[in-house]
């Protein structure tokens, strides 16, 4: 039997040389971490399934290890990596744009909507509350009876001129027959008080700042009716100091209403508050009408009256006095008669002797602002 030729050993059947003194431990380690190389820089070893975890050996397994060279320790045997879970980025991110599309058509299609029908709601509460403002200021739609304006005037006029009783009866069956006409309630609390009955007088002007009507007026008027009471005995407190609370409060209810002002500076002249009261009355001042009400009213009414009366049966010859009325009646009465000179005289006298928002407001009546053309009285328009 002939020997093996080493020349031979790279035979078909036979390992290279190169195989032949390889450790098969050292084998079974480079190829299992061959592979695992290629997968960390992204690439698909041969060998591995891409279903399975595991690296998938074409070889067979070595036979057993060799036995250890006091050279060199034989290589471990390394288990490979534990397998990480997939994660699919580009995956994440179709879900991630899909939920948020699908959100954002759903806001798209439901918030337009919802915010029509806010604002529907809204306009229309917004309405309806200026709907009934506009009703509560103006009345509308309140039925009244066709004496009433007549009634009320002449129950007012009783009250000015000291039947306070007989206005009272007159307005309180005024009151119940229109309750939604305003101030009517406050008329009667006036009256009562005028009438010496500070009981229903309190009560009504409860019930007129309940309904918001004339309430600066209402309070003043229960302060009022508190100072009456500091003449009786009171069993709660001082009266003055109730009185004082009421018109401070008023001077707030309404900050453009000068009578609470002029109110309070008389109950504190009383208390000798002299420095304070001073101010109010101030304020009260800036607060009055440039004109005084009563004055432009008497003096309006006579000159409306000689207007209406023909040539022949005006005032002969009018002697004005000192107040303002009879000066612009006889300055009216000469222009109707061409006496323009004495007419300046009379208009020269008044004004220089009441203030100038009042002369020149009754100057520029209809019945003296037709005669603004004539010479001798035009500087007086003026």
């Amino acid at each position: 039997m002939s020997e093996k030729n080493p020349a031979n050993e790279d035979k078909k059947g036979q390992l290279p040389p190169w195989r032949a003194s390889a450790d098969p431990g050292e084998l079974m380690s480079f190829s299992v971490r061959a592979k695992l190389r290629q997968r960390a820089f992204g690439e698909k070893p041969e060998g591995f399934s891409s279903r399975e975890k595991k690296p998938i050996l074409t070889e067979a397994a070595p036979p057993a290890a060799a036995p250890v060279s006091a050279e060199k320790e034989p290589a471990k045997a390394q288990s490979p990596p534990a397998a990480m879970p997939d994660f699919h980025l580009g995956k994440w991110i179709r879900k991630t744009l899909r939920r948020r599309t699908i959100l954002g058509w759903t806001l798209l299609c439901f918030l337009p909507p919802a915010a029509i029908l806010a604002w529907a709601f809204f306009s229309w509460g917004a309405s309806l509350q200026r709907s009934d403002m506009l009703a509560e200021i103006a009345k509308q739609g309140v039925a009244i009876p066709e004496d009433f304006q007549t009634r009320l005037d002449k129950a007012l006029l009783d009250l000015r001129s000291g039947d306070a009783r007989k206005a009272l009866e007159q307005l309180t069956r005024l009151e119940k027959e229109t309750p939604a006409v305003s101030s009517l309630t406050y008329l009667v609390a006036l009256a009562a008080m005028q009438a010496g009955d500070p009981e229903v007088a309190s009560a009504q002007a409860d019930k007129s700042i309940s309904k918001r009507e004339r309430v600066a007026d209402s309070l003043a008027l229960k302060a009022v009716i508190e100072t009456q009471k500091s003449g009786r005995s009171a069993k709660f407190g001082d009266p003055r100091v109730r009185a004082e609370s009421y018109l401070r409060q008023a001077m707030i209810a309404d900050a453009a209403n000068p009578s609470p002002y002029v109110e309070l500076a008389t109950l504190l002249r009383y208390q000798k508050r002299d420095k304070e009261a001073m101010q109010l009355l101030q304020a009260a001042r800036s607060r009055l009408n440039p004109v005084d009400s009563h004055t432009v009213v008497d003096a309006t009414i006579a000159l409306l009256n000689l207007q209406n009366l023909p040539d022949n049966e005006l005032p002969a010859n009018i002697q004005p006095g000192k107040d303002i009325t009879s000066l612009f009646s006889a300055a009216y009465v000469a222009m109707r008669k061409g006496d323009f000179a004495n007419a300046a005289t009379h208009l020269s006298t008044a004004r220089g002797q009441f203030p100038a928002d009042l002369y020149f407001y009754l100057v520029n009546d209809p019945a003296l602002r037709k005669f603004v053309s004539q010479p001798e009285v035009t500087n007086f328009f003026q």
